[in-house]
């Protein structure tokens, strides 16, 4: 079996790997895309401790080519494959970074763990799944209702997402960013409410809101340079504020105005139990993505693109807008 192999931070290299044998209640999946994300560079970088060797790759798609006979997936199935999945002992393992991950030509999960994938699901849509599974954790957490206004600062790709997913439950979405680029996206992307972090969003905030500031709000840590403690003085008296973030980070939150304010603070780091609702989200379409630039590799190139992305990550700049999806055809 062949794999992108990582022996030490920035050396990511091929190897080879003993062939995977199917096993009982375990289906064995060729990978044909795997994406690049924030939490897999940190994984390359060393921001993200792992215990190397590893073969990283967090998010990816496949083909199952093997399963138990009496198993609901089959051969041929187009399937997702979970990212956090749960092992004998009930311990939680992430993909890339406490077991190994999806560069690789094929893998093995349980059968639980592999999602098939309507026809209506492009392989395009399939790469926004733990966005959209985030955000509807995000939105079931918080206890959102419909007509509330909801503050997201972070205008990456999982805010963009979350706001589409707030429109589709019926709240209000406040888009936040310091990036225009990000803005001018989330507004061809049918976000209505768009503001740049600087000092006219309280006001901003005040008269979407019609002066009562939001309901709640979402810090996204993920590609997000800007104070999380900002977000307390924004919203109402009880609200609930989450804070979010699917790899390592440091995160120094001051909480005097959520104090005073009685706000309910959650940290969310994975939306393993909502791929399902996720799915679901995007075969009705609620999702629009065309807005999204989509790189598309061979994987031939990941050590080079990763390393790219690793240099911006390193100089403190926000990692570009968009997915990168690695298309494995060892």
């Amino acid at each position: 079996m062949k794999v992108w192999q990582l022996s030490s931070p920035h050396h990511l290299e091929r190897a080879t790997a003993p062939d995977l044998k199917l096993t009982e209640g375990m289906a064995k999946v060729k990978v044909t895309k795997a994406l690049l994300t924030e939490a897999d560079v940190s994984v390359y970088t060393g921001v993200t401790r792992v215990k190397a060797p590893i073969i990283p790759g967090r998010f990816a798609i496949g083909q199952v080519t093997e399963a138990a006979e009496d198993s609901f997936i089959r051969k041929g199935d187009r399937v997702y494959l979970a990212d956090v999945v749960e092992d004998e002992n009930g311990n939680l393992k992430t993909a890339g970074e406490t077991m190994d991950g999806f560069y690789r030509d094929f893998t093995m999960l349980g059968v639980n763990d592999c999602y098939v994938l309507p026809a209506s699901v492009s392989d395009e849509a399939a790469a926004l799944i733990d966005a959209v599974a985030f955000a509807e954790r995000v939105i079931d957490e918080l206890h959102i209702s419909v007509g509330q206004h909801v503050l997201v600062l972070g205008g990456g790709l999982y805010g963009n997402v979350l706001c589409q997913s707030l429109i589709y439950h019926r709240a209000v979405p406040l888009l936040v960013d310091s990036n225009q680029d990000r803005l001018t996206i989330a507004k061809k992307s049918g976000i209505y409410y768009t503001f740049k972090n600087d000092e006219t969003l309280k006001d901003n905030v005040l008269k979407a809101t019609g002066g009562k500031y939001a309901d709640a709000a979402v810090y996204l840590a993920m590609n997000n340079r800007v104070d999380p403690s900002s977000l307390f003085s924004l919203v109402s008296r009880d609200a609930y504020v989450a804070f979010c973030a699917n790899t390592d980070k440091t995160l120094p939150v001051n909480l005097q105005n959520a104090m005073q304010r009685g706000v309910t603070v959650k940290c969310i780091n994975d939306s393993r139990e909502y791929i399902s609702t996720a799915i679901n989200v995007l075969a009705n379409k609620a999702v629009e993505f065309s807005q999204f630039p989509f790189r598309v590799y061979g994987e031939e190139q990941l050590p080079e693109v990763t390393e790219q992305l690793a240099s911006l990550m390193d100089s403190g700049a926000l990692l570009p807008f968009g997915i990168n999806v690695f298309k494995f055809v060892f």
